[in-house]
């Protein structure tokens, strides 16, 4: 596991397993239109072992609001998220989910910061 980015420190190794191993709700299955004040994240790459026995690495997005803590895999969410951090520039701040579907038919996750 290599972390890219987040908000925690990353010699507090409880908090580190916290975000990037314990448990999580895919943001795939958070309600639409939900706003969720931030309170930590982690982008960091995670080594998985496919079905066929090969190996591949993966960019994953934790971040916990309150007691729930959710993750994904998309990179549009991803990207859009890390826009939010950026113009933040460490104020808190809240997201709001969003998605809907592609012009493919295919259902995607996003989010937005949340402006009221």
């Amino acid at each position: 596991m290599n972390i890219i980015r987040t908000n925690i420190d990353v010699s507090d190794k409880k908090a580190v397993y916290k975000l990037t191993k314990a448990e999580s709700q895919r943001v795939q299955d958070v309600e639409k239109g939900l706003s969720l004040p931030v309170d930590k994240w982690a982008v960091y790459t995670e080594t998985k072992k496919g079905k066929n026995g090969e190996e591949t690495e993966q960019t994953v997005l934790a971040i916990v609001s309150g007691g729930m803590k959710i993750s994904t895999i998309s990179n549009t969410f991803i990207d859009s998220f890390m826009e939010v951090v950026d113009i933040m520039d460490g104020d808190p701040f809240s997201i709001i989910i969003t998605g809907g579907t592609s012009k493919g038919g295919r259902q995607f996750v996003n989010c937005e910061l949340d402006c009221d």
